[in-house]
């Protein structure tokens, strides 16, 4: 019986271990240049490379800073389709750019590198 509670406290402890190992993987390297608010273009800058536009947003919301919806598109990835209770139409939707370019993929599939600057807008279809 004293080998099966061993094998259990090891395992827990590996758990354990391994959960606080991820958690600190957890990108924390993006600042926001201003406030996020509905209804207005959202910017940020990315101050180390390789974290996801994705794994940027997802983490403002974990923090409360930020609310949207993601809809997962098989093969294209993470697209953002309604940012702090402002949702795309027919006519606009959210739009994101990096250092003035408009993104030609989802979000998380464009990995960001320091100095990035991600925007947001809400704007017009063509």
């Amino acid at each position: 019986m004293q080998k099966k509670q061993y094998k259990i406290i090891f395992i827990s402890i590996f758990i354990v271990l391994a959960s606080i190992l991820v958690f600190s993987l957890t990108p924390k390297n993006i600042l926001l240049s201003k406030p996020i608010t509905a209804g207005t273009d959202i910017s940020f800058t990315a101050t180390a490379d390789s974290a996801s536009v994705y794994d940027f947003m997802h983490r403002l919301r974990q923090e409360g800073k930020i609310s949207f919806v993601e809809k997962n598109y098989t093969g294209m990835g993470k697209f953002i389709v309604a940012i702090n209770g402002v949702k795309g139409n027919g006519d606009k939707n959210w739009i994101y750019y990096v250092n003035g370019k408009k993104a030609q993929t989802g979000v998380s599939n464009y990995k960001l590198k320091s100095g990035d600057v991600v925007s947001w807008k809400y704007e017009k279809n063509y």
